[in-house]
């Protein structure tokens, strides 16, 4: 069964073109080289963006934990304190070495390590500042600049953020390890939900971060003494600041006076209470609104969709069976389909990669793998729009890849000449992708509008990752050695809109996809601009 002829199209050039066309495609040389999309590198503080990049803090963690048992044995006087904390370091640590995929799969996990390297390694190195020591901490600083920096833990607290607001899910679940329905023996530590906290009471709606910051308040109670203990006032004061800046003054007294109990005499704590009081003086305070913030519309789509559409669904007189028609050489060996949906024309096609293949696709990946969050701003605010690293693979680079080109002109009977290279993604924290079309809205000239897409799914995911075509109403679960096929363009020529889709955010696992955009520009006797068809 040859695929249906109605297509759609997907993202665009480069980051320049975000804003027109919801994507990025594959670089112009030259720029590829600025950003290295090439070369592999990862620039800038990019860990949390996809489990592989994350997977050397394992092993920087190793080193870190060893070098600070070496200063132990220089200072035998704090020998006590510093042997507990790394044992439970090195216990967590020895987790994450025996399964590194599976344990930074996890979203608690991964989190927890690059708050961690980013915030607990720092005070640890103040804690080691003493006159013994010095090689201890000259081994650290020749490892400082590979730790997770602010806006990598920025884009961590994003995720468990993300993964929490797409799903639905209550801050108490999630700090406890409980994530859409399933517990996991993993729960979060005072310092990782006081850096939610931080993050979130910085954001346009500040309201989020109370419930992670009265958590902490709450274990303050019992929390032990020690050079990675929260401090109480400043914990005290942020939860005060977040409810004066949703102005819930009466909310904010009360903690301002148990902040004062522990400084007594602290001027700005003093002065802020004084503020607070002729604030409620003046003003009546607002009520605690519990209910959710009005969402974009590209963040309630997701939502409606990642948990599941609203509606009920008619049945769809849908179907599965071999394709022998598509090549000649599906005569020989046909693929496993399943129509998905007629409008847009979606299929699935089941089992079309080895495991050998796929691990020899990850492994060439992984040496490549670079940024490709939507728009490359080094000092962006807001979380982008898609959150993962990828890579390009020539079609032409080995043996492999030229099969996996034979086999997408077997279930799509178009040519790849003129198109993309393949692009290999892993998601991160909360990895996702907002609705967005591969199609440009301005066709471009030279190799044409994007006439159909094929995305090979290269892993399961244990929670989350689907991909999800809103206007249809499609949802489809990552499958390893599953590919997806679609068309971008109607059948004149022009965008089909009802392909819009999205990834929904990961909760628990590592998903790999590789992309294969064709373009129309070489299909002109194989597919040549009709009149649409009619629905």
């Amino acid at each position: 069964m040859a695929p249906k002829k109605q297509a759609k199209k997907r993202r665009s050039t480069v980051c320049i073109k975000e804003e027109q066309t919801g994507g990025a495609a594959e670089p112009p040389k030259e720029i590829s080289q600025q950003v290295g999309l090439q070369s592999g590198s990862l620039t800038g503080a990019e860990y949390s963006l996809s489990v592989v990049s994350m997977k050397p803090l394992v092993e920087l963690e190793t080193k870190l934990i060893q070098n600070l048992d070496d200063y132990v044995k220089a200072l035998a006087h704090k020998l006590q304190i510093l042997r507990r904390h790394i044992s439970e370091m090195r216990l967590e640590n020895e987790k994450a070495q025996r399964n590194v995929v599976l344990y930074l799969s996890h979203p608690l996990n991964a989190f927890a390590l690059i708050r961690r390297l980013h915030v607990d390694w720092v005070q640890w190195r103040k804690y080691m500042e003493q006159p013994v020591g010095g090689a201890q901490m000259r081994s650290f600083d020749a490892w400082r600049d590979h730790l997770p920096t602010q806006l990598d833990l920025q884009d961590a607290c994003n995720g468990i953020a993300r993964i929490q607001d797409i799903y639905g899910l209550q801050e108490k679940h999630i700090m406890r390890g409980q994530l859409a329905g399933i517990k996991y023996n993993i729960s979060m530590s005072t310092g990782d939900i006081f850096a939610v906290g931080q993050h979130l009471s910085r954001t346009t709606n500040a309201k989020e971060a109370v419930p992670w910051l009265e958590e902490v308040k709450r274990r303050l109670r019992n929390q032990t003494p020690g050079p990675l203990a929260v401090d109480k006032a400043e914990v005290l004061l942020l939860l005060a600041e977040t409810y004066i800046k949703s102005k819930h003054y009466a909310d904010a007294l009360p903690i301002l006076d148990r902040a004062l109990k522990h400084n007594i005499a602290d001027a700005v704590l003093l002065r802020r209470r004084e503020e607070v009081q002729q604030l409620i003086a003046k003003e009546p305070s607002t009520v605690l609104d519990n209910g959710e913030p009005k969402d974009n519309s590209k963040v309630a789509i997701l939502k409606w969709g990642c948990r599941g559409f609203s509606r009920e669904q008619s049945p769809k007189a849908l179907h599965c069976c071999y394709n022998f028609t598509t090549t000649p050489f599906l005569r020989l060996a046909p693929l496993k389909m399943e129509l998905l949906g007629e409008h847009p024309y979606v299929v699935v096609y089941h089992d079309v990669l080895s495991d050998s293949e796929i691990a020899e696709i990850l492994e060439m990946a992984e040496r490549r793998m670079a940024r490709t969050s939507t728009v490359a701003q080094p000092n962006r605010t807001s979380s982008p729009t898609r959150t993962a690293l990828g890579a390009w693979l020539k079609r032409s680079s080995n043996a492999l890849t030229r099969r996996i080109a034979r086999r997408v002109r077997d279930m799509s009977g178009l040519q790849l000449e003129g198109s993309e290279r393949m692009q290999v993604i892993n998601y991160g924290i909360g990895g996702h992708y907002v609705p967005h079309k591969d199609w440009f809205t301005q066709h471009p000239e030279v190799m044409g509008n994007r006439l159909a897409t094929v995305l090979f799914y290269l892993t399961d995911v244990e929670q989350g990752g689907a991909t999800m075509f809103n206007k249809a109403e499609h949802k489809v679960l990552p499958r390893r050695g599953t590919a997806l096929f679609w068309y971008n363009l109607h059948t004149d020529g022009e965008g089909d809109w009802s392909t819009t889709h999205a990834a929904c955010p990961i909760i628990v696992g590592s998903k790999w996809v590789l992309t294969q955009w064709i373009r129309e520009r070489n299909q002109i006797f194989i597919r040549p601009c009709l009149g649409r068809t009619s629905d």
